[in-house]
């Protein structure tokens, strides 16, 4: 009898084909653990003992510590489906219970907002089975705070505007319900970030073993089978101490730190694909000691598993392992020169460090010999020693400035065999063969002048900022065939997604027009006194004839640190500049998109990658797209700086500035922590007086930093990868 069977709750229980497929399953990487065992014996034990039922359980430990990893598998031992809520700051009792919401009538409907009406259509035709907050974040493609304040906004709109018709209510319940009703598994995320206490009074009496919920329509009981799964974050900056009188309802606690060092490893091996376990015995080991010693030394950052799983990838992708420890671990606990100190006497006195080194001679021991066992497909002799060696000095001279010559490859100028003719039926991409030949000298003129421009302009903005010393380097990457062909495969997939968004906006376009003057202009009929503050000479407005549509100017940045390598997101953000740029080429919406890391190297400390420019289109930038890379660091106000500054001098009435990211700001030398984030949210403030909207779509493991830095209002919670690019195109498409 495996775990499942012998731990399953209700075997008589039928569980629908929906429920069943919310049943966690096991990945065949999954290795139990302590507290799995241990919890589950402790529950099923006490299952029917009445009063002695285990059915609250609470994990408390540091992030990446494996916490809804555990929920989740205890979803699979107890054959119950699984979901989660995730707790906000601000959540009040109408998101533990749900919504009573007015079924209007089809006419009222046609005179509300476009983005209300998909609202209203998509809650009307909902079965029951979803939650109004989960159909409001799948439709408008925002967090779980964000959907309960437009449900909020909606009901009270909906109230005022009933026009004396009699309505029909109906009642929306939330996840918590649901799942209370039903008999799920509920993994209830970090209640002590909740400000009104109110709200866990009202979870407090759900917990009761024979509790209930008193709704509007009805009085539901607690669920036999339910289970509630309380997962919080230690000391984390925005948490409380857990209510009492919900901790005293809870009859299973666990401690949870990390892992044994062989699971920290078969978890590694099944979330990086890198199997050499010698290797990862040493890089384990060291997570281990520098977990302890953060802690015996009241130092404040963690030594996790998302910092071990990061370290991993970067190793397994060839990094150094001895450098990237540095920048996947121990910056990550803290950049203090201090405690960095004592942490690698940590790793001295245990021996750790020299067998970093030994690690590190493996390895590359292991990489010489791959890359002679790859030459002997071929032909083997000095001529192809010497051209790698030239191609090599080539790559690093490319990268020492961007104003020369030589900082473009000149392969791509002179070997292209395919190019783009914009858009073919339906907005399709359509490409073509053409004859090779190679750009003009005129050409390539323009090109380098256009590039000194951009570093010109880009080392202007920031001259009176905190990176003012900063070196900085604006690239124009070029593309070569591979970049062509990933891109027509990736396109493939996407296009028929855009081409529908598209079809809908266009008919939106066709009556825009655009306001009656366009402001900050440097001459016009209309005097602005507002703007003289700016001190810009950019006074004026202008009138505008009503044709000059669309009004909306769209800038993407995307995060190229090192951490997008990881879980699959460099391809994610691949996909969504693809699906951004093309939506924009459809709807003709100049699009500004730039790449950006830090730390290169000395003399290149910040670098931004120039893929499209609104002021020099090009229909090959599409094919430039595909070298967006995970680099090094990450310098986020510098890069955002610039991109706005662009942005806000364009003529377009609506100036959106969306960033793609993974993590927080973190540049050497002391670009990080508070300094950092201060710099940020200068620049956002800075940037939204000049009439810049900033979103920020996180896909990483620093979802709270990114939206502590950009605020609720700009902040979308990106947790499913493979809905990234259609949520960015309905979300410009909205700006419309």
């Amino acid at each position: 009898m495996n775990n499942h069977e012998q731990y399953v709750l209700s075997p008589a229980r039928q569980l629908t084909n929906v429920e069943q497929e919310l049943v966690w399953k096991k990945p065949l990487s999954h290795k139990d653990s302590e507290e799995e065992l241990r919890i589950c014996n402790e529950i099923k034990r006490n299952w029917n003992r009445g009063e002695m039922k285990i059915a609250n359980i609470l994990l408390e430990g540091d992030a990446g510590s494996g916490k809804t990893q555990l929920a989740k598998a205890l979803s699979a031992d107890l054959g119950l489906p699984y979901t989660k809520v995730t707790c906000f700051a601000d959540m009040d009792k109408s998101d533990i219970i749900g919504a009573i919401l007015p079924v209007i009538s089809s006419d009222r409907i046609e005179t509300m907002e476009p983005a209300e009406q998909i609202v209203l259509k998509a809650l009307y035709e909902n079965d029951g089975f979803q939650s109004a907050a989960e159909i409001l974040m799948n439709v408008l493609g925002v967090t779980q705070e964000q959907a309960a304040l437009k449900m909020k906004q909606l009901l009270k709109r909906l109230q005022q505007n009933t026009k004396g018709e009699e309505v029909e209510y109906r009642f929306y319940p939330s996840e918590i319900v649901r799942a209370y009703q039903k008999g799920y598994l509920l993994e209830i995320q970090e209640p002590t970030v909740i400000r009104d206490a109110a709200v866990l009074m009202a979870l407090n009496s759900a917990l009761e073993l024979d509790g209930s919920i008193n709704l509007p329509t009805e009085i539901i009981r607690r669920h036999p089978d339910f289970i509630a799964v309380i997962t919080t974050n230690r000391s984390y900056a925005g948490t409380r101490p857990l209510n009492e009188s919900l901790r005293d309802r809870v009859q299973h606690t666990e401690k949870m730190d990390l892992p044994t060092k062989e699971i920290m490893i078969e978890r590694a091996i099944s979330k990086t694909g890198y199997k050499d376990e010698k290797v990862l015995d040493v890089l384990a080991e060291m997570i281990i000691v520098l977990d302890r010693t953060a802690r015996v030394n009241a130092i404040k950052g963690v030594a996790g598993m998302r910092s071990f799983f990061y370290w991993v990838d970067a190793v397994a992708g060839g990094a150094s392992a001895k450098e990237s420890l540095y920048h996947k671990v121990i910056y990550k606990i803290t950049t203090d020169s201090e405690e960095i100190k004592l942490l690698e006497e940590a790793l001295n006195n245990h021996g750790l460090l020299a067998g970093l080194d030994k690690v590190e001679i493996e390895l590359k021991k292991k990489r010489i010999f791959d890359e002679i066992e790859i030459r002997t497909w071929g032909n083997i002799d000095d001529t192809d020693f010497e051209h790698d060696k030239k191609e090599e000095e080539q790559g690093i001279a490319l990268k020492k400035s961007a104003d020369s010559d030589e900082s473009t490859s000149q392969a791509s100028d002179d070997s292209t065999d395919m190019e783009s003719s914009d858009m073919g039926e339906e907005g399709t991409p359509q490409y073509h063969q053409v004859n090779p030949e190679a750009l003009s000298d005129e050409t390539k003129q323009k090109d380098r002048d256009f590039r000194k421009k951009l570093n010109r302009d880009a080392r202007e903005v920031v001259s009176e900022s905190i990176h003012k010393k900063v070196k900085l380097i604006v690239h124009r990457p070029d593309f070569g065939i591979e970049s062509q062909q990933e891109y027509i495969n990736l396109s493939k997939e996407l296009m028929p997604v855009i081409r529908e968004i598209a079809k809908k906006t266009l008919p939106l376009l066709e009556h825009e027009t655009s306001s009656e003057f366009a402001r900050n202009q440097f001459y016009g009929s209309k005097f602005q006194a507002d703007s003289v503050a700016y001190r810009d000479f950019r006074y004026f407005a202008k009138k505008l004839p009503p044709t000059e549509s669309p009004s909306l100017v769209v800038g993407l940045r995307v995060d190229e640190s090192a951490s997008m390598s990881a879980f699959g997101r460099l391809s994610a953000a691949k996909r969504a500049v693809i699906a951004v740029y093309e939506f924009c080429q459809i709807c003709h919406i100049p699009i500004l998109i730039n790449g950006d890391t830090a730390d290169a190297s000395k003399l290149e400390q910040m670098s931004i990658y120039a893929y499209t420019d609104f002021d020099k289109p090009d229909s090959n930038d599409r094919f430039r797209l595909m070298g967006i890379r995970a680099r090094s660091n990450n310098r986020d106000g510098m890069a955002l700086r610039i991109m706005a500054d662009r942005l806000a001098a364009s003529q377009q009435r609506t100036k959106l500035l969306i960033s793609i990211s993974d993590g927080q700001p973190k540049a050497m030398e002391d670009y990080t922590g508070n300094y950092a984030i201060k710099d940020m949210q200068q620049t956002i403030d800075e940037y939204e007086r000049k009439g810049i909207t900033f979103l920020a779509a996180a896909i990483g493991q620093d979802k709270d930093v990114i939206n502590q830095i950009y605020g609720n209002e700009r902040f979308l919670d990106i947790t499913n990868l493979t809905e990234l690019p259609a949520k960015l195109v309905r979300i410009i498409a909205r700006y419309l």
